[in-house]
């Protein structure tokens, strides 16, 4: 019962550890969200928060190859209305940045500024990015396609200069709660079975 317990208690942690690791075998990535009232980066998928039409918030991705690759980033809505439009950045919801010929170890950040469009109000959007590692002359390829925010959309108009921290409050569970919550189970599973 011992090893039962450790085990899940291990597998609880490598869980929630690897619920944030966007990784495959050609390279990783990591995204972040701050949002407007925000002073610290939030690692994405940053879920639970609420935005007016036309509130900007910032979006950055850092890639890094672990071969030598192609690779293909794209910052896009998942479904056919344009919930977000970019404001600033290296590309527009939608288009490709394509970096060609990449080597082993190279690392970029990108850093975009996104609102909501307003086409889309009253229910959650996503906000999603794609990655694709291509092996030159070979061909094969990896695919990391991600939920960078996926935030309710108000039907309220922004105003600069307005403070809404309490509605960006997340609502997800953390790693390190999901880890503790996991573990107090394993606990408790672990002393009825020796009580029992």
């Amino acid at each position: 019962m011992k090893r039962c317990v450790v085990f899940l208690v291990l597998g609880a942690f490598l869980f929630a550890y690897n619920a944030k690791a966007w990784e495959c075998e050609y390279g990783t990535v990591n995204a972040w969200v701050k949002l407007s009232d925000d002073t610290q980066w939030r690692e994405a998928m940053v879920d639970g928060v609420t935005l007016k039409i036309h509130e900007p918030f910032k979006v950055k991705v850092r890639v890094t190859t672990k071969t030598e690759c192609h690779v293909g980033i794209e910052l896009y809505d998942p479904g056919v209305t344009k919930v977000f439009e970019v404001v600033d950045g290296p590309s527009k919801n939608g288009e490709d940045i394509d970096e060609i010929n990449r080597a082993n170890g190279w690392s970029k950040t990108y850093e975009w500024t996104v609102r909501p469009t307003g086409k889309w109000t009253g229910a959650y959007g996503p906000l999603n990015v794609f990655i694709q590692f291509t092996r030159p002359y070979i061909g094969d390829y990896e695919i990391i396609d991600k939920t960078i925010i996926h935030a309710y959309i108000s039907s309220e108009e922004w105003k600069e200069g307005e403070n809404k921290e309490s509605s960006h409050s997340s609502h997800g569970m953390p790693a390190f709660e999901f880890f503790a919550v996991m573990a107090a189970i394993a606990i408790v599973a672990w002393r009825r079975r020796k009580v029992g």
